[in-house]
């Protein structure tokens, strides 16, 4: 990951820290929705970051799997903020994690 990609990623975590620190103090719907929507943010980023960083000696299928885990992950975490569809936080979260473990494959091999 270049160091743009790397500064850019870092600023979007910390934004998304500060969401969630926010949403726990304050407890207003407004901000959990935000924090919410910086999930979705912050794993549509990574795969890009994944996506746009794989090299040509990284296995396709791991690179590739990664980022539809992480890509479903944010469009996971949209869905669940509609009414009705709450499950879905559920869903968001366990392919985020596959994802990230995906990438630490990627990154190891």
């Amino acid at each position: 990951m270049d160091t743009r990609s790397q500064t850019v990623l870092r600023s979007v975590l910390i934004g998304y820290i500060a969401l969630i620190a926010a949403s726990l103090l304050i407890d207003s719907p407004i901000v959990a929705t935000a924090a919410d929507l910086g999930f979705a943010a912050v794993a549509g980023f990574f795969a890009y970051a994944i996506y746009a960083g794989a090299s040509p000696s990284d296995d396709r299928r791991v690179v590739l799997g990664s980022v539809g885990a992480l890509v479903g992950a944010a469009v996971a975490q949209v869905i669940a903020l509609f009414p009705g569809f709450a499950s879905f936080e559920a869903v968001s979260t366990v392919l985020f994690v596959g994802g990230f473990l995906g990438y630490f494959v990627i990154r190891r091999g």
